[in-house]
């Protein structure tokens, strides 16, 4: 039996010439992929961020000179208030470093040179201790081997998140997955090769 239009099994925006199932006998038909939404998004998504990373630069740019000139242009008040707010915040920031920098001088001024050297020392062995925890863990095997610690598989590196990237200014780090789909354990390891 031939297929009809209201039998179609693809949508009914296609056009009668285009639909597979309008002048075929009735057989099992090859289903639509139910995830064409998705591809379509992960495509865009794919050339917008091609374009943002090529043409980032020139888009600031862009919009950097559209807003000054609107802030130029424009006839309302947002250029008083933005002036007025900049204002306000400068005042606030010069209240700031001027206390800041008076009790800065009032600690100075009541500081002896044993004092003095007692912050120096203090501040040595505190640069040592930091120095020494970061040695360690560069060196100790529960941080560098590159096994699963639970079922023992290799792992495998995935993107880092923002915590990692800023923790790894202080020790070299990469994020690890377990190759293993029953486990997924995921953490962070120690890179391998890196100076101690």
């Amino acid at each position: 039996m031939w297929r009809t239009w209201s039998s179609c099994s693809w949508p009914c925006w296609r056009s009668l010439s285009t639909c597979r199932t309008m002048a075929q006998p009735d057989q099992p038909q090859p289903a639509e992929p139910t995830n064409r939404r998705r591809q379509r998004r992960s495509r865009f998504q794919r050339v917008a961020a091609h374009l943002w990373s090529e043409w980032r630069i020139e888009v600031l740019i862009v919009l950097l000179i559209a807003i000054g000139t609107f802030l130029l242009v424009e006839r309302m008040q947002i250029r008083e208030t933005i002036v007025s707010g900049l204002r306000s915040g400068f005042r606030a920031l010069e209240a700031l470093g001027s206390g800041t920098l008076q009790g800065i001088g009032a600690i100075l001024q009541n500081t002896t040179l044993s004092d003095l050297i007692g912050y120096v020392l203090l501040l040595g062995a505190l640069i040592f201790v930091v120095w020494r925890v970061r040695w360690r863990l560069v060196r100790s095997p529960r941080f560098t081997v590159h096994k699963c610690p639970r079922c023992g598989n290799d792992l495998g590196r995935i993107h880092r998140r923002l915590t990692d990237r800023v923790l790894s200014l202080y020790l070299p780090v990469a994020r690890y997955r377990c190759r293993n789909r029953d486990c997924w354990w995921q953490g962070l390891r120690i890179k391998p090769g890196q100076p101690e």
